[in-house]
């Protein structure tokens, strides 16, 4: 049959190879379910080579050709079915109808194509219609799937305040209470008093810390002791790969919240949804932080008839939210929810605590004191796994009153294998057991409540998450595992620990800004020790850092990495940061100092004194090599303070070796300490004390005895060689960097 004449510049139809590649193109659109009017040429030559069809042994500029006379009716008769329909609802009454030639090409068009869906065994008319009904089926689903996609965001936009979570349940953050209680009770419950006084209502608050720390429970806590309209918006739920669509849902949850004003917004995990501009992988994203800056701008009260709306949002990356969120106006109030500290760590488990029952054993002070490093999430995996071994624990003693208990008259199938066969009898033992109410309680498991002995079993097998953030907690190490330095330990009391025990005293006196200090001297004389001892001494958190471990090949990322430790101390503040090694991370700045280096040193310089604040981050330093550090790092306001830890005095080393011996728990007798006193240990520094236990305890091995005895300490004394060799080079550096009071 002869196609249509060309129209407009259309392209002719022809049988043959245009009827063959209807068919396939019909095909394509059942399977995939797309659009008609969405579909390109290359998707179905594509899908044509990837199919057993002949027609891929076609010449590829004629397949082509006629793919495009194909997608031409196919489209334009479904863009003229969508008119007609439109037209016939609009203008059916005579005002105005389709152009007569436009009408009669798309019947000439149909006739052509109802051809095509048969080899011929029907007719013409016959295959038109059922084209035309297999067209409808595929098109009211298309319908459909449209309405359900208009109706999506409005059917799911739920309003109802949260349940189940009360402030009560969350301990150890008042500070954020506060501040929430400042900024959303009086307006959200009473906004007229701010419209009587002319003054504008917060708009949004940002909080931010690290993961687990309770960012998005207090939210909702708050919300459900409001009672007022809720709205969550989770950051990725939002996007979607339809051009348009994740826009149209953040205008619909923000018209929603106007609609039921007062209200409150809360977007969980915003960084998704409004990264930086700048670094946008894509023009979506771009949309959407658009839309989210214009929906904020729109929730100004004056525009809402004097309703308010507030937009809380979390993050645990507020460094990667576009700036234009983060001015007045929008989310003017930031709030950082950092790691918690000892005494906050006891007021989290207090409230989580509640609800279960606990053992009178069970002391909170100690708890906190294991559980350095710990947020709140780690906390509440705590208790929970405590009632979990709790329950084991149960579950052990049910099954052994039964193996006791056990007749023969228990009838358990025996499997083939032995191993199987023990595990189905202690599973039938047990569901047995479970199901006999009458039988007594286990001894000792009279009681439900959770024993300290469950937390303290479950607490190795919990990994902070601060910990896996780059965090490093020190919590047993104390000034008694300190031999000696008297004078460094005063100076570090005097610099660290007392202004993060008692800043106020500091205040006082005018001193805010917290000190830095460099501990130099030669290795192995305690003075990483000495930074450990200060951090669990002073209950803060603590960073160690090992200068070399910055270090990365690839441009820019070693300044990264700086700024990521001290974006890390912000948020859990107090916070000492301890860089060992620290002259292989910030050397001397010359013209033979590579770019690199150069970098690293100049952004460390900056986060020291620039424009972010460092208040609540003490720095602890220590090097083997002071004249090669940058001098601009020495001066006062960054490492002012420098100490020198020197090798100990004869006294001093009995002390060191008298804490070593009592680290090893009582197996050596202290009273050989008082041998580090003779000349066979004359310049030893605390690592050569180390290794002479070491030796003395291989060379008891060596007579088969049971314990170390004097000769064996003497001996390795006579055998070991100091590791400090040149000590006038440290007795010139010394008079080059030493403190006046010396």
């Amino acid at each position: 049959m002869p196609g249509p004449t060309a129209s407009r510049g259309r392209p002719s139809l022809q049988q043959g190879l245009d009827r063959d590649v209807y068919q396939i193109v019909r095909k394509y659109l059942d399977t995939s379910d797309e659009s008609p009017l969405k579909l390109r040429p290359q998707q179905i030559y594509e899908f044509i080579k990837n199919s057993n069809s002949s027609l891929k042994r076609r010449p590829k500029k004629q397949l082509e050709d006629s793919i495009e006379r194909v997608l031409v009716v196919i489209q334009e008769d479904e863009s003229g079915e969508d008119e007609m329909g439109e037209l016939e609802g609009d203008f059916v009454n005579g005002e105005e109808s389709p152009p007569k030639e436009e009408k009669s090409l798309n019947f000439m068009n149909r006739t052509v194509v109802s051809g095509w869906g048969t080899s011929g065994a029907a007719t013409p008319v016959a295959n038109g219609e059922r084209s035309k009904k297999r067209e409808g089926v595929r098109g009211g689903e298309r319908e459909s799937k449209r309405l359900k996609r208009s109706g999506a965001a409005e059917q799911k936009i739920d309003t109802a305040p949260p349940k189940g979570v009360s402030l009560r349940d969350i301990g150890g953050v008042d500070n954020v209470k506060y501040q929430l209680k400042d900024h959303l009770i009086m307006p959200l419950l009473r906004p007229d008093a701010y419209v009587n006084r002319k003054i504008p209502i917060p708009r949004g608050i940002l909080l931010h810390g690290p993961p687990g720390c309770g960012k998005t429970v207090i939210c909702r806590a708050f919300a459900a002791e409001l009672g007022v309209p809720f709205i969550e918006i989770l950051g990725p739920s939002v996007v979607s790969g339809m051009s348009g669509e994740s826009e149209k849902q953040i205008r619909e949850h923000f018209d929603k919240a106007r609609e039921v004003a007062p209200c409150l917004i809360f977007i969980d995990e915003i960084d998704v949804i409004a990264p930086k501009r700048d670094s946008a992988q894509s023009q979506m994203e771009k949309r959407i932080v658009a839309q989210l800056l214009i929906s904020m701008d729109s929730l100004a009260m004056e525009g809402n008839d004097g309703k308010p709306v507030i937009v809380l949002a979390a993050t645990n990356r507020p460094d990667s939210l576009d700036p234009a969120l983060r001015r007045g106006g929008r989310f003017d109030t930031e709030i950082n929810m950092g790691v918690p500290n000892e005494s906050t760590r006891e007021l989290i488990l207090k409230a989580l605590t509640r609800e279960p029952r606990l053992a009178d054993d069970v002391d909170f002070s100690v708890l906190a004191k294991k559980t350095a490093g710990f947020v709140g999430a780690d906390l509440k995996d705590l208790v929970s796994k405590a009632g979990t071994w709790s329950m084991d624990k149960y579950r052990e003693a049910l099954e052994k009153q039964a193996a006791e208990a056990e007749t023969e008259q228990m009838d358990i199938d025996t499997p083939d294998s032995a191993q199987s066969a023990l595990a189905d009898q202690s599973i039938a033992r047990l569901i047995l057991r479970a199901r006999d109410r009458n039988m007594r309680e286990p001894e000792g498991f009279e009681d439900t409540a959770i024993t300290m002995e469950a937390f303290e079993a479950v607490l190795p097998s919990i990994v902070p998450s601060s910990k896996r953030e780059g965090f490093a907690t020190v919590p047993d190490t104390t000034w008694r595992d300190v031999g000696a330095l008297a004078n460094v330990r005063d100076e570090l009391q005097m610099a660290i620990v007392e202004p993060i025990k008692n800043p106020e005293r500091y205040k006082a006196v005018g001193i805010s800004a917290p000190t830095g200090v460099l501990l130099w001297g030669p290795p192995g004389c305690g003075k990483t020790l000495l930074a450990k001892a200060v951090a669990a001494e002073s209950k803060a958190n603590f960073i160690s850092v090992k200068g070399p471990e910055l270090l990365n090949k690839y441009v820019g990322e070693s300044e990264r990495a700086l700024r990521q430790v001290f974006m890390r101390a912000r948020s859990s503040v107090p916070c000492v940061i301890f860089f060992d090694e620290l002259d292989a991370l910030v050397p001397k700045r010359s013209s033979e100092l590579h770019e690199a280096s150069a970098r690293v040193v100049n952004t460390l310089l900056t986060e020291l004194d620039g424009l972010s604040t460092r208040e609540g981050i003490y720095l602890i330093a220590a090097t083997n090599r002071p004249e090669m550090i940058d001098e601009a790092m020495l001066r006062p306001g960054r490492l002012e303070t420098l100490l020198y830890v020197e090798l100990p005095k004869p006294e001093e080393r009995v002390d060191i070796l008298r804490a070593l011996i009592g680290q090893r728990g009582g197996v050596i007798n202290a009273d050989l300490a008082e041998i580090a006193s003779r000349d066979e240990c004359k310049d030893f520094s605390g690592a050569d004390l180390e290794s002479l236990l070491r030796k003395a305890g291989q060379n008891a091995l060596r007579r088969k005895a049971s314990t170390v005895e004097e000769i064996d300490v003497v001996t390795a004394a006579k055998t070991l060689i100091p590791s400090v060799g040149n000590l006038d080079r440290y007795q010139e550096l010394r008079r080059r960097f030493e403190t006046k009071m010396w």
